[in-house]
């Protein structure tokens, strides 16, 4: 069966149609719901329907003569794109030579939000028993090495706002639980350069992770060494001595 088919059980209509309708606007600067309607063949409080809700969210603007153009939000998460798509094929490179070195799989991952580490790239270690992330997996930072590495790195406003927005409920025994906790281990990570994942997601699974700081010491995005514990902990010296590396010459070469 074609890939295409296979898929077009998972398909949600109405999300697919609103995509449609901003593909409208390649052509197209502004657009009626009038025009919408009839470009999309559907009646007209549909599609007005369809703009008021693009438009709740960001990714529309209407003008003074009730007509919708692009929000300022697209330009965003073009950019957005953009930039991690940069960011990836810089560091790729970097992810691939870790993995060979340890043996382990290393990660590359951002905070896009205030809250969520999202994982962008990925190397797969070549050991028995490897940690396999999938891209565009999301957890709460506190939860992971390479969220930790750089919430530590950012402004006390945001980790403020991050420990009023965060669920602190635990994935295991180990899981940071409480704000004075993330706290104290984020002044752990700032004094020593690099956090640590040891069991707060899964048990069995241990990171090392590192932030990846812009010339001003904004944390850009971080990359991680990861695996099973024990293995992870009798050579951690040495992954996080190729870490530290590898992050040194991504940062020469992004100030």
């Amino acid at each position: 069966m074609p890939e295409n088919n296979k898929n077009e059980r998972y398909i949600l209509h109405s999300v697919s149609t609103a995509f449609a309708i901003l593909d409208l606007f390649f052509e197209h600067e502004e657009l009626s719901p009038a025009e919408i309607a009839r470009h999309m063949d559907m009646n007209r409080s549909t599609a007005f329907r369809f703009l008021v809700t693009m438009e709740q969210s960001g990714y529309l603007i209407k003008t003074d003569n009730a007509k919708y153009r692009l929000g300022v939000k697209i330009s965003s998460l073009g950019q957005v794109a953009h930039n991690r798509m940069e960011l990836i094929s810089l560091v790729h490179p970097f992810l691939v030579s870790l993995s060979e070195k340890t043996g382990e799989s290393s990660h590359l991952a951002v905070m896009d939000d205030p809250v969520h580490v999202t994982f962008i790239d990925k190397s797969v270690g070549t050991l028995w028993l490897t940690m396999d992330i999938i891209i565009g997996y999301s957890k709460y930072a506190h939860l992971t090495g390479t969220g930790k590495a750089i919430l530590a790195y950012k402004s006390d406003q945001f980790i403020n706002q991050y420990i009023r927005s965060a669920n602190f409920e635990a994935c295991t025994p180990n899981s940071i639980k409480d704000a004075g906790s993330l706290l104290r281990t984020l002044d752990t990570i700032r004094e020593r350069g690099y956090s640590i994942d040891n069991e707060e997601v899964e048990a069995g699974l241990y990171c090392i992770a590192v932030p990846i700081l812009s010339r001003d010491a904004e944390p850009i995005a971080s990359i991680s060494i990861s695996g099973p514990t024990t293995r992870m902990v009798a050579n951690q010296e040495s992954h996080l001595h190729h870490l530290k590396n590898a992050v040194s010459q991504i940062e020469h070469l992004i100030r």
